[in-house]
């Protein structure tokens, strides 16, 4: 969960000096954190040792991690090829993996594979679309995202928006992108600016409109990052909590790579600590943040604090 690869390699021989047997759930853990962390050898190894050596049965989780192993790594063509070579059925958490991979590396041949496999597999389902549309559009293939939006639409199907909400005076107050409904809505923009200004000024910041996966100018696109819905909440947080006050804000979906650094550094220049992280209950969908900034994203922590982070912005896969 943490990227500690290493570490978790460690665990898990001392694990097995003590008698304790492996299980599936076990070799997941270490598949995943093989992944976040580059071991692409030794996650290779582990999924051999776990089907020949203790006789477990993969489920498709296993080869989702397996695929994102080799995906993050940068091998796409052995990513593919390992799927083709499965004994099951790939499923569509397998196919994302393989898109996830396609986005972060610019491979656009093998995304439409994996896009038009993912479709096709689970046609049903808007977040798939969303992903689908957001890949085509990180690599300005406006036409195809079109295409996609019109297949949504002709399903009927409707993503969900951005969400992003935070409890302060044990009240819970929610935000969309560029919401303007908060009471405090003046205030909070506000101290946007505020909070804007000083990272401008003291860090160089600059937003990154290739996050925007919009066809629109860049003066609308910077507009488009400043209203992200967890940069509301952070600045309501700002507001209705004293220094020191741990802040925790809870997102439903992707934060983008933009807003990652943007995080880094209001957590830098607002010296503000945190606390230790809860566990999501729903897998790829809650986001976390504390000050210091706990990121919690499809089940990886990202912690920042004095703008350090332990998961790197490529991880964001966004």
């Amino acid at each position: 969960m943490h990227g500690r690869g290493t570490k978790a390699i460690d665990l898990f021989t001392k694990m097995k000096e003590t008698g304790c047997i492996p299980d599936q759930v076990t070799f997941l853990a270490l598949l995943y954190a093989c992944s976040h962390s580059g071991l692409v050898d030794e996650g290779k190894i582990f999924l051999d040792m776990m089907t020949n050596e203790y006789g477990l049965e993969a489920w498709p989780e296993h080869y989702a991690c397996a695929v994102d192993l080799l995906g993050r790594s940068n091998h796409i063509s052995k990513a593919y090829e390992f799927i083709e070579a499965m004994p099951i059925e790939p499923t569509s958490v397998v196919w994302c993996a393989l898109l996830g991979a396609c986005q972060v590396h610019s491979d656009t041949q093998m995304g439409a594979i994996a896009a038009h496999k993912l479709l096709k597999l689970d046609p049903e389902n808007p977040g798939h679309y969303v992903f689908v549309s957001n890949v085509f559009a990180s690599s300005r293939r406006w036409e195809e995202v079109e295409n996609v939006r019109l297949k949504m639409k002709e399903r009927g199907l409707v993503k969900n928006p951005a969400c992003s909400w935070i409890e302060v005076g044990n009240k819970l107050h929610s935000f969309v992108a560029r919401d303007r409904l908060h009471p405090n809505s003046k205030e909070i923009y506000m101290k946007l600016n505020q909070i804007m200004e000083r990272l401008e000024k003291e860090e160089g910041y600059v937003g990154d409109t290739k996050f925007v996966l919009h066809n629109v100018s860049e003066e609308e696109k910077l507009k488009m990052l400043h209203g992200h819905s967890e940069r509301l909440s952070i600045a309501f947080g700002l507001i209705g909590t004293s220094e020191g006050t741990p802040i925790r804000i809870t997102k439903n979906l992707q934060v983008c790579g933009d807003c990652h650094r943007f995080t880094q550094l209001v957590s830098k220049l607002f010296e503000r600590k945190g606390c230790q992280p809860v566990p999501s209950l729903q897998r790829g969908v809650l986001f976390m943040w504390w000050f210091l900034v706990i990121l919690h994203r499809q089940a990886n922590l990202n912690y920042f604090n004095d703008a350090l982070s332990q998961t790197t912005d490529k991880d964001l896969d966004c």
